[in-house]
C-alpha cells in the first residue's frame, strides 16, 4: 500500500511540474498579425528588438516599433 501511495504521489508531482513548464506568449504586431512564442521574448536594448522562438522552433527577431503588445497565454 505504501508503494502505491508513493507511486501516485510521484506521478502527480511530475504532472504538476509538466504543467508549469514553458509558457507561451502571443505577440500582436501593429499591422494586426499575431505570432506565438515559446517562453518570453527577450528584449535587446541596443538593437531595440525582441527575439523569441516561435512554435516551429525557429528563432525570430522583430523590431520594437512593430510590436503592439505581448501577452502571456494563461491556460
Amino acid at each position: 500500500m505504501k508503494k502505491i501511495f508513493i507511486a501516485v504521489t510521484l506521478c502527480a508531482g511530475l504532472l504538476l511540474l509538466a504543467g508549469c513548464g514553458s509558457k507561451h506568449h502571443t505577440i500582436t504586431m501593429t499591422d494586426g498579425s499575431t505570432s506565438v512564442s515559446i517562453g518570453a521574448p527577450k528584449y535587446d536594448k541596443d538593437s531595440n528588438t525582441y527575439t523569441y522562438e516561435n512554435v516551429d522552433g525557429q528563432a525570430t527577431t522583430i523590431k520594437r516599433e512593430d510590436v503592439e503588445k505581448i501577452e502571456e497565454n494563461i491556460k
